[in-house]
């Protein structure tokens, strides 16, 4: 039987009041390699369960930015990060703070796909079993299948999964990199151009993940292709020389932007 149009109103204000909430939230972000500034006083607020796309010209800083969520700039020797940068509240940059342990709550997919050495099984269980999350092999065999399931790949590796990852297509390669960083149960799932490599069928189905993943986490995609921001975020930022410029509802940053320079880029007037 349908929904009636009542209760499909009630769903739409479901969804609004769950993406009110807001997962992470930066202030005054400032990152320096060495002498230069490459983000200046970046503010921005990430709601939960929802897809939020960093956009921009290249060198615009919105990889950096990213990679300031899971303190992955922490592995550049001559980068700084100062301000603020909380995850539910909770300042990441906080010494008591593991980095190993926060970049299990906020997942990383790179923009090359990236499999370890090792069999599809165990790209899947690393990450599980290093943060010690399951107690036998059962529960693992469990977390691996849900996690490829979620990942949209079970069906086409159940038979294989003692094969090397390395063996996989490269869109295989990329959703298995996704099962993989979300197998460790995190809370927000950052993604650095995580089509750029791929082909158009393949792109596809990682967009259409993607778009199911964010009812369970915050999504944080860097995309160049502002077609791809359009189709798969609910929150659109636009980066440009180091500066945040703009951060609203996708709709509105791609048809009725505030500041003139994000308008220059959408038309592709610069970029």
């Amino acid at each position: 039987m349908g929904r009636g149009p009542l209760e499909m109103k009630d769903m739409r204000m479901e969804s609004r009041v769950d993406t009110a909430v807001n997962k992470i939230e930066a202030r005054k972000v400032q990152v320096y390699y060495g002498d230069n500034h490459a983000i200046k006083d970046v503010d921005v607020m990430i709601p939960d369960k929802s897809v939020t796309a960093f956009i921009g010209p290249s060198g615009c800083g919105k990889s950096t930015f990213l990679r300031c969520l899971n303190r992955m700039n922490d592995t550049i020797a001559a980068c700084r990060v100062e301000g603020l940068i909380q995850l539910d509240g909770e300042d990441i940059y906080d010494r008591r703070v593991d980095p190993v342990q926060l970049r299990a709550k906020v997942g990383m997919v790179f923009q090359k796909p990236n499999p370890f050495p090792k069999s599809i099984y165990d790209n899947v269980a690393y990450g599980p079993r290093i943060h010690g999350l399951t107690r036998n092999k059962a529960e693992l065999d469990e977390v691996v299948e849900s996690c490829l399931r979620k990942a949209a790949l079970w069906n086409e590796v159940k038979d294989r999964l003692a094969a090397p990852g390395t063996g996989l297509s490269g869109g295989q390669q990329q959703r298995l990199c996704i099962a993989r960083a979300i197998a460790t149960s995190p809370e927000v799932l950052l993604m650095d151009e995580p089509c750029s490599a791929l082909d158009p069928i393949a792109t596809a189905q990682v967009e259409e993940l993607i778009d199911e993943l964010r009812s369970q986490f915050s999504v944080v995609i860097v995309t160049h292709s502002m077609q791809q921001a359009a189709r798969v975020s609910q929150q659109t930022a636009f980066f440009h020389l180091g500066h945040l410029v703009e951060f609203g509802e996708t709709g509105q940053i791609f048809t009725n932007p505030k500041d003139p320079r994000t308008e220059s880029y959408i038309t592709g007037r610069i970029g």
